[in-house]
């Protein structure tokens, strides 16, 4: 059993929620808290906790920072939080994320892998107040980065990184005992057309029902599923479902052409593992089995 905490900016991309509803239904992963980032952050932790309330789960949560490090010029908003009318949840106010992390991880010391899937501001945020938070994880997996050969259409495509360009910085040059990466290169490859979301993603429970609730306005508008996130959390109780090098991570904080940037060069004395393959057809077995049940 993995104690986990997961930072997620859920309430827009559908993926966020397979992600948590993954982690509800993975019977290795004890969920003891989320904490939400990322603009409206307060209707995020309340989707996030609809989500939980359809699985019959009763999980702290904390809304965290809705404000970056480093400014960007949007602020975005959760759209799929429109479809909270319809589900039992509990409202929220801002509160303190990485005060809350730092809780959770000074009372669990080397036991507890936290998952962030959003922009990087309440994870750089614990680094910068609680120093030793790093060293007190038992580890750290990131949907962040991207470093694939083509050049990206724009840099907000790599949005996590771009979203709060500083504060993924500060998170990459972390050091913690274990620290993956799961990069956007990686991620594309499980892509799919929005209608054959349902041919792997049952709606079978009241769990399901909602992740599509919530996701539904963002799959008809992208046309189609990428599941970036549920392959961080996958990756942490099946190690083997990707491949990965150690190196370390840069990224730009300065270049607008270019912000939010990600360079990874290879080291065996780097402090990240960044994931370069992945076996799509063990990934989507392993992610219809759980939330099948």
């Amino acid at each position: 059993m993995e104690k986990i905490l997961l930072d997620t900016d859920i309430g827009g991309d559908i993926d966020d929620a397979i992600c948590l509803a993954y982690l509800l239904k993975e019977p290795k992963c004890k969920l003891i808290g989320i904490t939400t980032v990322c603009g409206e952050s307060e209707k995020r932790a309340a989707v996030a906790d609809a989500i939980c309330k359809a699985a019959g789960k009763t999980v702290p949560i904390v809304a965290g920072l809705d404000t970056t490090l480093q400014p960007i010029p949007v602020y975005p908003t959760p759209d799929g939080a429109a479809a909270l009318e319809n589900w039992r949840h509990d409202d929220f106010q801002k509160g303190d994320a990485p005060a809350f992390l730092y809780e959770k991880i000074r009372k669990n010391p080397n036991e507890i892998i936290l998952i962030a899937i959003g922009n990087m501001t309440n994870v750089a945020t614990l680094f910068q107040e609680h120093p030793d938070a790093s060293s007190l994880l038992k580890g750290l997996f990131v949907m962040n980065g991207y470093f694939g050969g083509e050049p990206l259409p724009e840099p907000y495509y790599n949005w996590n990184s771009w979203a709060d360009p500083l504060a993924s910085k500060i998170v990459f040059d972390s050091h913690v005992p274990v620290h993956k990466v799961i990069p956007l290169e990686v991620t594309e490859q499980l892509t799919v057309k929005a209608e054959q979301a349902g041919t792997f993603l049952k709606k079978n429970s009241c769990l399901m029902e909602a992740v599509f609730s919530f996701g539904s306005t963002w799959l008809e508008t992208a046309g189609k599923l990428t599941l970036h996130d549920p392959l961080a959390a996958v990756s942490v109780f099946h190690p083997d479902v990707c491949s990965f090098q150690r190196g370390s991570v840069q990224v730009e904080t300065e270049l607008e052409s270019n912000m939010g940037g990600t360079v990874f060069m290879p080291s065996h004395r780097g402090n990240v593992e960044v994931a370069q393959t992945v076996d799509r057809e063990c990934f989507y077995r392993i992610l219809s089995a759980a939330l099948s049940k």
